[in-house]
């Protein structure tokens, strides 16, 4: 037990331990304990090596509280935006098009923020829960950076090392749109993270991400082209959800200027 670790040291070993879990159990379960991983690591930072997690207030370090709703709201409209604006521009590129949905896609899209919402938090509460907080040294932008650095390392053993994760298309191609991507949301999820002080909003627009592309590209698109669209262009890490994400960071960026 380290009850007295400095923000430095805390950051660096819980960085170590999550990429090492990474690594460890991408192939096991199909990623599952990957995917968790995050949130493995901060209970053994919290309650093990620091056991700050032993008290409320501990807790509340990591961004466990009550946010604005208005937070909440923006951490729905832009992500889901994102991918609208995404898949429109795959449309009007002509590389896809428009379908009717399912009958029943309200209740895929029920079980698809349930699970979403679980394994938002798994990630969130690791990565602007836990790591962002104890990187303010670095200063904002820096801290955010380095957790989207960090946050695509993280992904890198599924990307590479199982069949399960953005295994079509050019590999040099999708890693470098992957990188643009997640650093972009990165400063996304950051800026919630630091204007509403808590993890909640990170978490509902990770969701919000995630469920809106793969709803779009699973009921409401078709195309003949699915590489281009879902690994290229408009997938959860193609090049126009990039540039939306890069915008949007932008915009949150300016918008929480005034505070600051």
């Amino acid at each position: 037990m380290l009850r007295h670790l400095s923000d430095r040291a805390s950051a660096g070993l819980f960085v170590a331990l999550v990429l090492g879990l990474s690594l460890t159990t991408a192939n096991v379960a199909e990623g599952l304990v990957l995917a968790l991983s995050p949130l493995i690591a901060v209970l053994v930072m919290m309650l093990v090596v620091t056991r700050e997690g032993h008290r409320r207030t501990g807790w509340r370090s990591c961004g466990m509280r009550r946010p604005p709703w208005s937070d909440v709201a923006l951490a729905v409209v832009v992500p889901t935006a994102i991918s609208v604006v995404a898949f429109g521009g795959a449309v009007l590129l002509g590389q896809a098009e428009l379908r009717r949905p399912p009958s029943d896609w309200w209740s895929i899209l029920l079980v698809m923020v349930a699970t979403g919402m679980v394994l938002a938090f798994a990630e969130e509460i690791g990565w602007r829960g836990y790591l962002q907080p104890r990187l303010d040294w670095l200063g904002s932008r820096h801290s955010t950076l380095v957790v989207g650095v960090v946050w695509t390392a993280w992904h890198l053993p599924y990307i590479l090392l199982t069949p399960y994760y953005h295994a079509d298309g050019s590999r040099p191609v999708v890693l470098a749109l992957f990188t643009a991507s997640v650093i972009a949301f990165s400063f996304v999820f950051g800026s919630l993270r630091r204007a509403s002080g808590s993890v909640w909003p990170a978490v509902v627009a990770h969701c919000a991400h995630n469920v809106s592309f793969a709803l779009l590209a699973d009921s409401f698109i078709r195309t003949d082209h699915p590489v281009v669209v879902n690994e290229y262009l408009a997938g959860d890490t193609g090049l126009l959800v990039a540039l939306g994400a890069a915008v949007s960071a932008a915009l949150l960026a300016r918008r929480a200027a005034p505070s600051r």
